[in-house]
């Protein structure tokens, strides 16, 4: 095999990981943050749920 070709293989095969986690990272801060605000908005739903219970 020549080394030329060699050479683009392994760099195609390090950006595709290097994309890969990179869009790996960003799915990640996605669902923490989608996660943050539905618990914001459950926390909301029960405060209206449980504002009319006496104790």
């Amino acid at each position: 095999m020549n080394l030329d070709v060699l050479a683009t293989v392994l760099t195609g095969a390090g950006v595709l990981i290097g994309v890969w986690r990179m869009v790996d990272g960003m799915r990640r801060e996605m669902n923490a943050r989608l996660d943050s605000r539905f618990d914001a908005l459950n926390a909301r739903i029960d405060a209206v749920l449980l504002a009319d219970r006496k104790p």
